[in-house]
């Protein structure tokens, strides 16, 4: 080999041993990053799965009855407030509404709490009358325009709700828990009346409370 040659070959040994040496440690880096990756899954396959709390343990309902709930702590009762048309009431109307509301909540004193939910609308009561008068009825006009109805309250079961209020009312026993009812009831009676629920009601309302984002 010339010395021209043994020159040229020197120069490109010095030219690539920089990109020799940025290679190894970029496989290094590479080796580094895979062995921290596979230490990570190791733990996490090592490590046991959180369990969650399961639903019962997490709600404080218990039993239901026709007349009560037996909670984790005491017992409970839902009333359903009649509720007015305020903006349809003169201002002396308004203002004895108002003036009874505040006796009630300056009179009672009791653990008590104030829901708001929306239920479908229902048009039981509606759908009965005209089945009733479809029976009734041969006249073809007369079907036609009972069957439109008919389609209505479909639709609006379906696609309307409506926004109901209800007061819970708490006490440690059933005996405290009547007294409680009868003071709200008798409370609430001059400004927005309370009213009674069935059982069935009392289900639905606990569903949609604790299922917010499903519909009945």
């Amino acid at each position: 080999m010339s010395q021209e040659e043994n020159a040229s070959y020197e120069e490109s040994i010095i030219q690539k041993e920089p990109h020799a040496k940025w290679l190894n440690r970029s496989l290094s880096k590479l080796q580094e990053i895979f062995q921290t990756n596979q230490n990570h899954k190791a733990k996490s396959a090592n490590k046991k799965e959180k369990v969650l709390r399961q639903t019962p343990e997490i709600l404080p309902f218990l039993q239901i009855h026709d007349d009560y709930i037996v909670l984790k702590h005491g017992v409970m009762e839902i009333l359903q407030i009649e509720t007015k048309n305020i903006h349809a009431l003169n201002e002396a109307d308004l203002n004895y509404l108002l003036m009874n509301r505040t006796r009630f909540l300056r009179s009672y004193f009791r653990s008590y709490k104030e829901i708001i939910l929306n239920f479908p609308a229902n048009t039981e009561a509606q759908r009965t009358y005209w089945l009733k008068k479809r029976k009734q009825t041969t006249n073809y006009v007369r079907l036609e325009y009972i069957d439109q109805k008919l389609q209505e309250f479909d639709f609006l079961e379906r696609e309307r709700s409506n926004r109901e209020f209800f007061l819970f009312v708490y006490a440690d026993d059933k005996q405290e828990l009547a007294d409680r009812k009868q003071d709200a009831l008798q409370g609430m009676q001059q400004a927005f009346p309370l009213t009674e629920l069935t059982r069935t009601k009392k289900e639905q309302i606990l569903f949609l409370l604790n299922n917010q984002n499903t519909k009945l």
